[in-house]
């Protein structure tokens, strides 16, 4: 396992697998266990951290196997495994070489997450086409050459090739005889199936802040608010205070026999009593401020959810309803891609979305924006190395087909996005990608219309004008006019504020494509990659995206692992 003072970067097991050790998902795994690190973190402080990837023979990346390197070793033990012990001293050896570059990450994970919104019913067409063939068993070349033939019958190449069905069939000894189920069980799309996330936090966010100010208090009011040094020269002033919950950040100047300090910061809780545990511990404003913040969310405890983050809600039309950032991530993609527009690793697509209502009364889901930072990064070729990315020619249809489910699942009459011109207007000189909204998603819309015998119309929308810009400022959501001056005081959430900019504005009407779907019956399943037949669509998923078998595997170390 070791050569010298170098530890080889993979592990062999009994049967031939090869695994590395990755950290590209390192982050995401703190985050969602909660997982606090300590100051002086072991190699099985990380375990829970690390991911786990093998490399099947005959492949040029590896896979994720689900599973960190506590998870793996933990079942290496509960089967009594050979490898057990070969394993827990390689990871030790080779972890124990990196605690330096590991401890330099974050103690305490990031409240920053992506929430699944929900599970869309992708599957692959696969299954389903080489159940029809009427193939029962066939040798593997027979095999081979009857499923590269699919691919004149509807069949995407990218879906047969990231399959990996053929080069497991091309790994199979000559004289193998296959059978269909065998066959079913190469499949393996599961890395290629983005998640329907959003970003999000949890938990009660102070989020209105602190107001400096400079008050004294009276020397009477130290005993019943729990603060020290009566009779003793004691000043205790109080320098910031919560704008929304009156908590409040104590400076406190005082010396006795035993403290050998004379200024300390304490926090007052909203009754104006200090919190115990603070009293002598905190050395810096910033130190109380984050004491406060920590302890304020703890208090609210009770109020915690996942609240779905809007980071450019600035940028969507006037008005709207459930306004939301909607992202198609590949978790499990073996590459690794930082977007350039949110802190979610592998962004595939990321969509603007609202609900709006037409001058015809219908709701529609509106579709303000759609972009991939990742395809868009690999077509202009940036400094650096761009991770590889699947879908290069079908983001955008796979893009459409989920906010159609998604129009559906949120008891919409139709979908409608976004036009060039509305592009055009809103980025000006940025330069949007005119062709998306005037071909591609055009083109996308009538496939889907053909397919599932949908209208595709225009509808009208009144969007309220310039005249009224609705901004968020550093004490709440304000409401401008065009000389960007605020019309009144700030109000608490952007509902308030949009309902007093359409009271005072002036309207106007703007024509957008749409999808009607009334008529379109329950979706039940959407296809991975084209269109498929309605009945696609409309039929209840008979066999999932298969994964394959563990592979065997000869390994290459990918750009992010150990």
């Amino acid at each position: 396992m070791t050569s010298g003072n170098r530890v080889n970067r993979y592990f062999v097991m009994a049967d031939g697998h090869k695994i590395r050790l990755v950290v590209s998902r390192f982050d995401e795994r703190q985050r969602r266990l909660h997982l606090r690190l300590p100051a002086s973190a072991t190699c099985w402080d990380y375990a829970p951290l690390i991911d786990v990837m093998q490399r099947e023979a005959g492949f040029e990346v590896d896979r994720f196997t689900g599973r960190s390197a506590a998870q793996w070793l933990a079942e290496l033990r509960d089967r009594s495994s050979p490898d057990f012990e070969r394993f827990r001293i390689w990871y030790e050896v080779a972890i124990h070489r990196l605690l330096d570059l590991l401890s330099r990450r974050p103690r305490v994970p990031d409240n920053h997450y992506c929430t699944e919104l929900a599970a869309p019913p992708l599957t692959s067409s696969l299954p389903e086409r080489i159940s029809a063939l009427g193939l029962k068993r066939a040798s593997a070349e027979q095999w081979s050459a009857t499923l590269r033939a699919l691919t004149g019958k509807g069949v995407k190449q990218e879906e047969l090739d990231m399959s990996g069905v053929l080069i497991r069939l091309f790994r199979s000894p000559a004289d193998a005889v296959l059978s269909c189920e065998q066959i079913l069980a190469m499949v393996d799309l599961a890395h290629v199936l983005p998640r329907f996330v959003c970003e999000s936090r949890f938990g009660y966010e102070a989020t209105a802040g602190w107001d400096e100010r400079c008050s004294r208090i009276p020397e009477k009011e130290f005993k019943k608010r729990g603060l020290p040094g009566k009779g003793y020269g004691a000043v205790h002033l109080v320098r910031f205070r919560h704008r929304s919950l009156g908590w409040s950040i104590v400076r406190t100047r005082y010396l006795d026999l035993i403290t050998e300090r004379r200024d300390w910061w304490c926090v007052l809780d909203e009754r104006g009593r200090a919190i115990q545990q603070a009293v002598f511990d905190l050395a810096s404003r910033d130190e109380a401020i984050a004491f406060a913040d920590r302890k304020i969310r703890e208090t609210f405890a009770r109020w915690g959810n996942d609240r779905a983050l809007a980071k450019w809600e600035r940028f969507a039309l006037p008005g709207g309803d459930a306004y939301r950032e909607i992202l198609l991530q590949l978790d499990d993609w073996p590459g690794s891609y930082a977007p350039r527009h949110f802190r979610t690793r592998n962004v595939l697509v990321h969509l603007r979305t609202s609900i709006r209502t037409t001058l015809g009364g219908q709701r529609v889901l509106f579709v303000d924006e759609i972009q991939s930072d990742w395809h868009a990064d690999l077509h202009a070729k940036p400094q650096g190395t761009i991770a590889d990315a699947p879908l290069r020619k079908e983001w955008p249809l796979l893009a459409m087909k989920l906010m159609l489910w998604w129009a559906q699942r949120m008891g919409a009459d139709g979908l409608a996005w976004s036009t060039a011109e509305l592009q055009l207007e809103r980025w000006r000189g940025f330069g949007p990608p005119e062709g998306l909204y005037r071909k591609t998603l055009p083109d996308a819309a009538q496939t889907l219309a053909k397919v599932l015998d949908l209208a595709l119309a225009t509808t009208r929308l009144s969007v309220r004008q310039n005249s009224r810009r609705v901004v968020l400022g550093k004490k709440g959501w304000e409401v401008r006019n065009r000389k960007n001056e605020p019309l009144t005081k700030p109000f608490k959430n952007r509902e308030q504020a949009e309902r007093f900019a359409d009271l005072t504005g002036g309207f106007s009407e703007i024509n957008v494509p749409v999808l009607w779907i009334m008529n379109l019956g329950r979706i039940q399943s959407i296809p991975l990659y084209g269109t498929g037949s309605a009945a696609t669509w409309l039929t209840p998923e008979i066999k999932p995206v298969a994964k394959a078998a563990k592979p065997t595997s000869k390994a290459r170390i990918p750009a992010n692992v150990f």
